[in-house]
């Protein structure tokens, strides 16, 4: 597929139907470029149209997408995808993507760039498989031209960025040390610009484009300073410092020229942001940071950049107290708050003097805690963004977060006075507030501050686990935070909503350290805060809820089904309610307290059964606001159900799902297909018979090759078949037409690498619930088809179908004796079971198998076939292969007398996101680990083994020295 103007027009064609509002021709121009992918010369192809000045704007961004996507899926072969790129095609793109970024518009560079990253993250320097680059990189940025150099710099910062989140390697530093190269290019260039900023010190035009250089220059020292500090940097390390230096020190005419209203931070504060990060950097990896009982022995530290240290800590504390609280200064004021923090955590924290304390907490901490116009129209306008940084997480990257941390840091040196500092700023504002009421925005800033203060260690599951001495959380609680939530009515629930949401902050924080008489007067008026019309408060009050259930004291639940019994229903109808609300429809956080509350109330969920239907009902009913919270919410009410065993409620849940589940599987809505098919193979797992024929008319769907032609499809599919095979076996085998299609689906999943662990475990359910007379009609045929796929596996295999392998016979054995497989195998090929134990089933099985269930299978099946067969008795392996058994049983348990019935205790946290489209499978509609146990009248394979010893001893006198030998050896008794 040559680069000529005929295929040029072409794809530029077909690029643009992808963006065709019809369906028929974006689905045609799609199918096209994904046979083109595979052609010889098309990723040269679309690089070229990338570059071409004629196409249209949105053809080129499309195409720099696709080619985007076709390097970073393409570029290293995987076996997750279907093909590669030819090494000659790297060599045609390899060749002119450097010179192609350079020309290409700015809003088409960023895919570009991340072309090169995956390209040199395979090819650079390893091998030296792209020597040419670093030289053509050199020549760049010896060039004249200022949009070569942005350019340039932003292939290295491709480049290199990835050092940031790399292992450190003795590769990897290699590689720093070949981009290293470009070391004195970039100083020259950053020494350059320097000179041109003082030159042109009235030209914005100009000057934005070297502050955009300078900022790369920034980016690029972060990069390669990462890891540890190179040789070449801390020889020069004086020159960057005195460059940086005088960017944050700027005169006052050129910040004049930037300091307008624009929403977007401009290039020089975007260029100081870099420069405080990279300060940051060094101040907190390479100022060693202790504690005050490590001062006597300080570790190593870095003399090149600790004479610099203090004129950085002035030049960013300069920075700070000049800096504008509009939220676009935020970033830049989060690395320089970021900077002052190590430096206040770290060794050097004597810069700081208690003056200095009492100015950072005025100029700083106080002025950064306060509530901005731009919080409040994102409270209002944009709820779910506020509560994603405020609630998970994000907060840190925010104004507000930073100076939190501030705070923190302060406390780690200067614990007693800053708490001091602190609290007296905080019964100043509050007397504000309870002056005046109007002035709420000093009690606001006064509880986050607080927070800040208070908080020494915090987990996201656990919350708070330290608290700083100098407060007292419990008295601040009952005197101001309390007070004002007990006044809450029905009529007055969404009055101050901002201010209500940090109350119910403080309480979510601090829900370990409240007693628990707290609860009791909290619970009632949490119930009335879920009835808010303001999103934030009804969402803050069901995260309070739902944490709150999860607090122990030592290992017993603070509040358990006992104490929830009598709020559940009016907890539920307010919290379904909420999700009436416009801006609540697909909130996940009171969806997780709803799947909270039905964990903890167990079997008093059957009570709100009728409710939680009605409910459920209505919101599966319009799949666009299902997610998978909802979906594990439901498995939750399925699972407690079932286990009370109440029929009414089962089929109330059967009647809700069922029709739901049919849809997704006709109508091929892949999305949900993963989650319907698990909530569907848990109900009938534990639903009690009869089954109902709704499940039998549903089968055949799911027995369709196209349905497990989706990986996310496959686990669910496998578990869904298997419970069929387990509760409706009789009516599988009466139907012989669908007892047909399983065993043609098993020999289809046998083929690919792929499902072939799907068609074992399907095979494995036969096994167990199909009645032995009818294995002659097809078993047969299964072993013979999963036996000529073992001929063909590479000699070295150690993988999933092996193990799949030996687990098939070794069940079969155990289910139903050895004599039945043995026959089958000797008339398929003489010896063909010894060979088999001889040359796989001993030497893999201690490699291959790890699951706890499936080696008690190997060591029951084994066992048998070794012991119970006459036929066996005289395999010269015998000796190795009851080793190997004896050595499965210690490795497995750690001794031959433990039992092995133990259930992993998990922990119930989810992590919730407001994109659910990725598959997750449900924790609530997981398998009880010993339902999965083929052998549950086994219960101890080790006293099996020895029982079958001791018999087989007496049977067959040849074989009781070798018996005796084990014995002794394994402690056999």
């Amino acid at each position: 597929m040559n680069p000529t103007p005929e295929n040029l027009q072409h794809l530029a064609n077909f690029l643009g139907q992808t963006l065709s509002p019809d369906p028929t021709a974006r689905k045609g121009a799609e199918a096209q470029l994904n046979q083109a992918k595979v052609q010889p010369g098309y990723p040269l192809l679309l690089l070229r149209l990338v570059g071409a000045s004629e196409p249209a704007a949105e053809i080129r961004l499309q195409g720099a997408i696709q080619l985007k996507n076709l390097i970073n899926n393409h570029w290293i072969a995987s076996e997750s995808h279907d093909f590669s790129i030819s090494d000659a095609d790297k060599a045609a793109v390899k060749a002119e993507i450097v010179s192609a970024s350079m020309t290409v518009p700015e809003k088409l560079q960023p895919f570009l760039s991340e072309s090169l990253s995956t390209i040199c993250n395979a090819d650079f320097p390893l091998d030296q498989k792209w020597p040419e680059l670093l030289p053509q990189l050199m020549s760049n940025l010896d060039s004249d031209n200022p949009a070569v150099a942005v350019a340039t710099l932003k292939i290295i910062h491709a480049i290199a960025q990835k050092y940031v989140t790399a292992s450190h390697t003795d590769e990897l530093w290699a590689e720093i040390k070949a981009v290293l190269a470009l070391h004195e290019r970039l100083l020259r260039t950053h020494s350059s610009c320097l000179a041109m900023v003082q030159q042109q010190s009235g030209n914005k035009a100009i000057l934005e484009v070297l502050f955009q250089t300078l900022e790369l220059l920034a980016r690029i020292f972060y990069d390669l300073n990462y890891q540890d500090i190179p040789e070449v940097f801390e020889d020069n390390l004086d020159v960057w410092m005195q460059g940086f230096h005088q960017l944050l020190n700027l005169p006052d005419p050129v910040k004049a020229l930037f300091n307008d209203n624009d929403e977007k931070l401009s290039s020089l504060y975007q260029m100081q942001r870099a420069i405080c990060e990279a300060l940051h950097l060094y101040a907190d990896k390479y100022i060693v940071i202790v504690d005050d009982s490590d001062r006597g022995s300080r570790p190593d530290e870095r003399p090149v950049f600790q004479k610099h240290l203090g004129t950085f800590v002035e030049d960013v504390w300069a920075l700070l107290t000049h800096l504008g609280v509009q939220y676009q200064f935020d970033q830049l004021a989060a690395a320089a708050i970021r900077f002052l923090s190590s430096v206040l955590k770290g060794t050097h924290y004597t810069f700081f003097q208690p003056a200095h304390l009492q100015s950072i907490v005025n100029n700083v901490v106080v002025p950064g805690l306060r509530i901005r116009e731009s919080d409040e129209e994102d409270f209002e306008d944009n709820p779910l963004e506020y509560m994603q940084r405020d609630l998970e997480g994000g907060v840190t990257d925010t104004r507000r977060g930073v100076t939190c941390e501030l705070v923190n840091a302060m406390c780690i040196h200067f614990e007693a006075p800053t708490s001091q500092l602190c609290m007296t700023e905080i019964e100043s504002a509050l007397n504000q507030y309870q002056a005046d009421n109007s002035k709420w925005k000093a009690k606001d800033a006064a509880i986050y501050l607080f927070i800040a203060l208070a908080v020494k260690a915090e987990t996201k599951a656990g919350g708070v686990v330290m608290i700083n001495p100098h407060v007292d959380i419990v008295s601040f609680f009952q005197r101001y935070v309390l007070p004002d939530l007990q006044a809450v009515t029905a009529a007055n629930v969404s009055k101050n909503p901002i201010l209500m949401a940090d109350l119910l902050k403080f309480l979510l924080i601090f829900r370990n350290q409240l007693p628990k008489e707290a609860y009791a007067v909290m619970f009632p008026i949490l119930n009335v805060l879920l009835t808010s019309q303001d999103c934030i408060v009804h969402t803050y009050a069901a995260c309070c809820l739902e944490k709150m259930l999860t607090v122990k004291d030592g290992e017993v639940p603070r509040v358990g089904r006992v104490e929830l019994q009598p709020m559940l229903q009016p907890f539920l109808t307010n919290l379904f309610a909420a999700l009436n609300h416009t801006a609540s429809k697909e909130n996940p956080h009171i969806m997780k307290c709803v799947m909270r509350m039905i964990n903890v109330a167990q079997a008093d969920v059957v009570t709100v059964a009728a409710l939680l239907a009605g409910k459920l009902t209505e919101i599966l009913s319009d799949l666009c606001n299902v997610s998978s919270l909802h979906l594990e919410t439901l498995a939750g009410v399925i699972k407690q159900i079932c286990v009370a065993g109440d029929v009414n409620a089962v089929n109330a849940m059967e009647g809700m799902l069922l029709p739901p589940f049919k849809m997704v599987m006709e109508q091929d809505i892949t999305e949900f297909q993963p989650y319907f098919v698990q909530l569907v193979a848990q109900l009938l797992e534990k639903r009690p018979a009869p089954i109902p024929e709704v499940y039998v008319q549903t089968l055949p769907i799911l027995l369709q090759q196209p349905v497990w032609a989706s990986k996310a499809n496959q686990p669910a599919l496998s578990r869904l078949i298997k419970a069929y095979i387990n509760r409706i076996t009789d009516v599988i085998i009466a139907n012989q037409a669908l007892f047909h299609q399983i065993l043609g689906l098993i020999q289809f999943l046998m083929m690919s690498k792929m499902t072939d662990n799907y068609a074992f475990g399907i095979l494995n359910s036969i096994l167990c619930h199909v009645p032995s007379s009818k294995y002659p009609e097809f078993l047969p045929v299964l072993t013979n088809a999963a036996l000529d796929r073992f001929q063909k596996l590479p000699q070295a295999s150690n993988g999933k179908f092996l193990r799949g392998l030996i687990v098939f016979f070794s069940l079969y054995i155990a289910k139903h004796g050895p004599e039945m497989l043995l026959d089958q195998l000797e008339s398929t090929q003489a010896g063909l079971m010894e060979q088999f134990l001889t040359h796989v089933w001993v030497p893999k099985l201690n490699q291959v198998v790890n699951d706890s269930i499936d080696k008690k299978v190997c060591q029951i099946g084994m066992c048998r076939l070794l012991c119970e067969s006459p036929r066996a008795h005289k395999y010269g392996c015998w000796a190795t292969a009851m080793d190997a058994v004896c050595k499965s049983l210690q490795n497995n348990r750690g001794g031959i007398h433990m039992n092995n019935n133990v259930e992993d205790d998990v922990d119930f946290e989810f992590l919730v996101s407001y994109n659910n489209s990725s598959f997750m499978a449900l924790h609530n509609a997981a398998q009880d680990k010993a339902a999965t146990d083929p052998l549950p009248d086994v219960p101890d394979a080790g006293r099996f083994v020895i029982e079958k010893l001791q018999q087989t001893a007496s049977q067959a006198p040849n074989l009781a020295p070798t018996i005796q030998t084990l014995a002794q050896q394994y402690q056999l008794s």
